[in-house]
């Protein structure tokens, strides 16, 4: 006996599912972050409100040795100047080569002089050329006291300067000298075509031939007074600056007024943001190591 097929109700439609089983139709479900994954900045502050007496102790502790350090520590005071080294234009051009002038300042006013022997302040610590001027040195003495530093520098570029005016004037004598010369020649000469001129001018009209021999006479005359005059213009050019210059110092040597280190302003900030950051990472990691053991024991 044939059984009856089943009937569905009215209206209801029975679909077959293709390829499958529905499971294998399923898409993998989306991950959700887990609530440990995710950083929770209200419960990181309560962390530090737990903990803010930690985070203040690590605070104060820091601010307190860098306080310390700073005020601890003597006071170091730099004077600086910058020195133009003079020059000689036509002779020997710079009195002194700037590179060797501040190894010779180093050897002989630094920290440690030739011999290797360290010195006590004042010292000089820096005796360098300028990048943009190769004729510039730099010069910076430090010292215990504003006194100090201001005197060993006026001490070095004096001399610096004592021995360059020695050189310079010795190796301008030989111009001042023929521009003298040059003076006089001129001198001499103008008064000979003064006079050559009014025995011209008494000729006239009388011997014509004795005027014209001597205005043959001016102009030889004229022609020397005027090489002479561009030699001397040419000799006054170099012997004045810019070509020509004494060594001098670009600036006033003065007595600093703060100390350059240690720089107590910046110790006690640096200090403060470490001991902040340290306590706050001792404040978590303290919190961190709470929640694992309440975990352990639960």
């Amino acid at each position: 006996m044939t059984a009856a097929p089943l009937c569905m109700p009215h209206g209801v439609n029975v679909r077959k599912p293709i390829g499958g089983s529905p499971a294998m139709h399923n898409s993998q479900p989306t991950r959700r972050p887990h609530p440990d994954d995710e950083v929770d900045l209200l419960e990181l502050w309560r962390a530090l409100v737990k903990r803010k007496w930690l985070v203040l102790s690590s605070f104060a502790f820091c601010v307190a040795v860098g306080g310390a350090y700073a005020f601890l520590q003597p006071s170091v005071y730099e004077a600086s100047i910058r020195l133009r080294i003079g020059q000689i234009q036509g002779s020997s051009g710079a009195l002194e080569n700037a590179a060797e002038l501040g190894a010779r300042v180093m050897a002989e006013y630094g920290e440690r002089v030739a011999e290797g022997v360290k010195r006590d302040r004042p010292f000089v610590t820096k005796a360098s050329v300028q990048k943009d001027a190769a004729t510039t040195l730099q010069l910076t003495v430090e010292g215990d006291t504003p006194a100090d530093a201001a005197r060993l520098l006026q001490q070095v570029t004096g001399g610096i300067q004592d021995r360059h005016n020695t050189v310079f004037e010795e190796n301008l004598k030989p111009m001042t000298d023929r521009l003298s010369n040059l003076d006089e020649q001129i001198a001499v000469l103008k008064q000979q075509y003064d006079e050559t001129g009014a025995l011209l001018e008494a000729l006239k009209g009388r011997d014509n031939v004795q005027a014209s021999l001597v205005m043959l006479e001016l102009g030889p005359i004229a022609n020397s007074i005027s090489q002479l005059d561009a030699e001397r213009f040419r000799l006054r050019q170099q012997i004045t600056p810019p070509q020509s210059r004494a060594t001098e110092l670009l600036g006033d040597i003065v007595a600093p007024t703060e100390p350059s280190r240690p720089k107590r302003a910046l110790a006690i900030v640096l200090a403060a943001i470490l001991g902040l950051l340290g306590g706050m990472g001792l404040a978590f990691a303290a919190e961190s190591v709470s929640k694992a053991r309440n975990t352990a024991g639960e």
